[in-house]
């Protein structure tokens, strides 16, 4: 299966590695029943839908109309508006205490609603003379591969041997969060190129989508600080992979590609930010 990026080999097998394994403790840290419960929370659903599909659309709008930004880059910057459901969240989202079932829980929501207002936004998007082909069954056989199937065998294993479970956990996540680490950091050059050739102005503009996202997601968390946290992580956390997907199978010109890598070098240090904020506030509070 290929990656939704355009990173070499070594990058993808450590994303998919970071992905599945992250999906795997999810699994066993959170049974089906926790999920479903959290499901049932009408107002937390409801909070989490409004952050991650009503209100990006409006602020991409607003800041697309404020930002003398090239096409290509207005068009990827409400595409991604469109495409909840980033599962490069799970590796920010998990770092809140007891909110593992929460980010499951929400990483399959947000994808289920990405994969049909992402392709229905790009019908309506993107260049009419581009040959628009939207791969959805690919996509979702993705996010089944990536997403569905480890966290099921993650709940197996808790269902029928919790002991073994337990011993997993801890090996299972650092290896994850390594190999988050490393894929990061092999392909840095590829994002800062791409951030570089767009200019000052659209990393402005790109850096305010996300903040104020995660300010949204933020607020609309709820009173309890991991609450906040995991939505805040999200909401601003798009699925910039089915973006790339998206304009890569329908648009010759490379702007469209390189606007998504510039969007994806401003993610990951904002919500890096974010995690070590939230985790000093924490051990401040239980002082």
């Amino acid at each position: 299966m290929e990656s939704a990026v355009p990173f070499d080999t070594t990058v993808e097998l450590l994303v998919h590695v970071f992905i599945t394994l992250a999906m795997f403790c999810i699994g066993m840290s959170a049974t089906l029943g926790d999920m479903l419960e959290l499901l049932r929370e009408r107002t937390r659903v409801t909070r989490a839908i409004i952050a991650n599909s009503l209100v990006p659309p409006v602020v991409a709008f607003a800041i697309v109309a404020l930002f003398p930004l090239d096409d290509a880059v207005a068009t990827v910057l409400l595409l991604l508006a469109f495409a909840p459901g980033g599962i490069n969240a799970v590796q920010f989202s998990t770092k809140s205490p007891g909110q593992i079932a929460t980010a499951g829980e929400l990483l399959f929501l947000l994808s289920a609603i990405g994969l049909v207002t992402a392709p229905l936004a790009a019908g309506w998007l993107l260049p009419e003379e581009a040959a628009i082909s939207i791969p959805v069954d690919q996509l979702a056989f993705r996010v089944i591969a990536l997403v569905a199937a480890p966290l099921a065998i993650g709940m197996w294993i808790r269902a029928i041997a919790p002991v073994i479970a337990g011993k997993l956990y801890k090996p299972a996540m650092l290896i994850s969060t390594l190999a988050f680490i490393a894929s990061v950091l092999l392909s840095l050059s590829v994002r800062q190129d791409a951030l570089a050739e767009l200019g000052t102005g659209t990393a402005v503009a790109m850096l305010g989508f996300i903040l104020i996202l995660m300010a949204v997601g933020w607020v609309l968390g709820g009173p309890a600080p991991d609450n906040r946290q995991v939505l805040a992580v999200t909401t601003n956390l798009r699925n910039v992979g089915l973006v790339y997907v998206l304009v890569d199978e329908c648009c010759n010109d490379p702007l469209f590609s390189t606007a998504v890598l510039a969007f994806m070098a401003m993610m990951v240090p904002a919500n890096l930010v974010l995690t070590v904020v939230t985790a000093i506030m924490r051990k401040r509070r239980a002082e």
